[in-house]
Parts: C-alpha cells; structure tokens; sequence
C-alpha cells in the first residue's frame, strides 16, 4: 500500500487556528523523525560493517609502529649515550608509551620493558586498572556513590512542640492529597488521550476486519491492512491511524479540517507524546554513532554527515601513520631522538634547559 503525503491540515479561507498549526508541526516533526531514524541507524549500520576492514587494520598497524618506538626508545636508553637528563625523559616516554600498549592494545612482550623502567611492576598496576573498572561498573558502588551526601542533623519528632507536630502533620496530608489529585488527572489524562487513539482504531477495524470477508481476495487485502493497522495502534501511532483513514477513505480531509477542539487537543497530546518517544530513540542512535566514530551526537543528523565523519577518521588515521613512519627512521639515529627530547618536556616537571650539543 502506497504511503500518503505528510499530513496536514490544509489552510483554505480561514487561517488555521493554534491547535490545527500544531497539529500541523508535531505531524511534520514525525515524519522527519521516522525518516531521520532509519537513516543513522543505516549510518551506523555501514560503519559497523567498515570498522573490521578499513579501520582495525590501520590501528593494529599504528599501534605496532608506536611499539617499535619503545623499542628504538630502549636500545638508545642501554646505550648510554646520553646525559641524565634526556635519559629521564627516555624512561618516562616508554614506561607510557608501553603500559598503554599492553594494557590496552595487548602487546604483552613489552612488560619486560616496562618493568625495566618503572619501579611498580607492569602487573601490579594492571591488577589495580582491573580493580577500578570492576568497582566502578559494580551497581552497590554507583548506589553508594549517589547515596553520599552531607550529613543531616534530625530532631526527634516526638519532642517536638505539639504545635509544631500538628503543621508537620497538616502538611504531610495536604502533600497526600494534591499527589493523588495529581495521580487523578493524569490517569485521566491518559484514558482520554489513549481512547483518541482507541477511537480511530475501531473504527478502521469495524471496516477492515478480514473474519467476516468471504471473498479470498479481499480477506487477503483486509488482513494486510489490519496489520498496518494493528501495529500502529500497538506502537501508539496516532498519526499513522489518521493516514490510514484518509487512505482508506474512512474520512476525508474536510472532516480533518473540521475536528472539534477536543478532539485536536487531546489528538495534539498524543502526538506530543509520539515525538517525544521518537526524540529519544533519535538521540539513543545518535550517541552510539558518536562512540564509534567520534562525531558529536547532536550532529549527526545524516547519513552523508556521518559517513564523511568516519572517512575523515580513517585518512586522519593513514596520515598518522606515515608521519610515525617517518619519526620511526629519524629516532633511529640518536642524534634525531636527542633534538626531539631537548624539546620535550615531562608532565608536572619545571622545563630544564640543556645547551649540550
């Protein structure tokens, strides 16, 4: 069955009024939205697909040129040609070039070379990394972390003044009261949105119903529409309904353009309600887009945008990569690696100037 055009209260001799404009706006968002959705999920989809050929291979490739670093980095530390002060800064870069590499890419057979350098051995700290992940991700841990706060002092109530027990009293009813008021309204609120929708899908369901249809044919017709219509209603899908009716000529538009203001109102509450659930599932596939390949999730708002993010990573990623090729042949001739860690300057350390040649 062919999809209808968005639909929209069309403005004829007299000016739309507030509801019938945001009637008008919420079904223009929908329809933005379910288009938007399967798009970056499509996005996401072919990045997945990409990460195991384009991407991996060229961080398994960086990774292993930033290893043989450390190891240029250690011949030239066990040859001692240089002075104190550039050596310090030679044992600090492996000690973190290589804890990163074995914790987090897997090259083991640098240990031995960490712990060359460092005075806490490789499996200690890893020991501890592994501990901290664990307790961070362990749920008593995040419930004991919200739960602390400032310490509050509480008076008993009973030795309260019995003037001050009674407000204490009167204001924990009236919190009752209005909670349950409250509670009232909204369930009210709910029925009265969720029969909107109910309404128009009886309707369509008096007339599609295929149990009653003897002709094969037509029983085959109704029963494909009776799921579209079924899901809709499932999925809450005010909107859809409407276009059902439409399409299927259950009313036409001047019935559209001349619902009653309740009726628009409480149509406009489920279609708020609609947006809101499809913003959520927009931004959920938003963030998991983000993680793969970086882009801010409130900008990922389409396909092309998304895929020339991912691209951009992996030239960024091949242009790293020769430029470490390149750092790779020169610190192979010491005197190259000595220029660079006169420059360099450990973290947290004053810059001490070395003017020898």
């Amino acid at each position: 069955m062919p999809q209808t055009a968005i639909l929209h209260i069309n403005e004829r001799k007299n000016v739309l009024n507030k509801r019938q404009k945001e009637f008008n706006q919420l079904s223009e968002k929908i329809e933005e939205l379910d288009r938007l959705i399967p798009e970056l999920e499509n996005a996401y989809d072919q990045m997945i697909q990409r990460i195991p050929t384009d991407l991996d291979p060229l961080i398994k490739e960086y990774q292993e040129y930033r290893a043989e670093i450390v190891h240029i980095m250690d011949r030239t530390y066990s040859a001692d040609l240089f002075r104190k002060i550039y050596q310090d800064k030679l044992a600090y870069l492996i000690t973190e070039s290589a804890y990163d590499l074995i914790a987090h890419y897997g090259f083991d057979d640098l240990k031995p070379v960490f712990n060359k350098y460092s005075q806490v051995d490789i499996e200690t700290l890893l020991d501890e990394e592994r501990a901290k992940a664990e307790k961070i991700t362990d749920p008593s841990f995040l419930i004991e972390s919200e739960a602390v706060k400032d310490p509050v002092q509480y008076e008993s109530f009973h030795d309260l003044p019995e003037e001050e027990q009674q407000r204490i009293k009167t204001e924990q009813r009236e919190e009752r009261l209005n909670s349950r008021i409250q509670e009232a309204k909204q369930l009210a609120e709910q029925q009265k949105t969720t029969k909107s929708v109910r309404t128009v899908y009886m309707d369509l369901v008096k007339t599609f119903h295929p149990d009653l249809e003897k002709d094969e044919a037509e029983k085959l017709r109704k029963t494909d529409i009776m799921q579209q219509i079924t899901q809709a209603y499932q999925e809450n899908n005010l909107l859809q309904l409407l276009k059902l009716q439409i399409q299927l000529d259950r009313i036409d538009q001047d019935q559209l353009e001349n619902l009653s203001k309740n009726q628009l109102n409480y149509y406009n509450k489920v279609l708020k309600q609609q947006v809101e659930e499809l913003e959520i599932v927009k931004e959920n596939i938003q963030k998991r887009i983000s993680s793969v390949c970086g882009l801010p999730f409130q900008h990922a708002n389409s396909l092309t945008t998304v895929i020339v993010k991912f691209n951009t990573n992996v030239n960024e990623l091949k242009a790293e990569i020769k430029n470490i090729r390149n750092v790779i042949k020169n610190w192979k001739t010491p005197s190259q690696l000595k220029a660079y860690l006169k420059t360099y300057q450990i973290p947290g350390q004053s810059f001490l100037e070395d003017d020898e040649d």
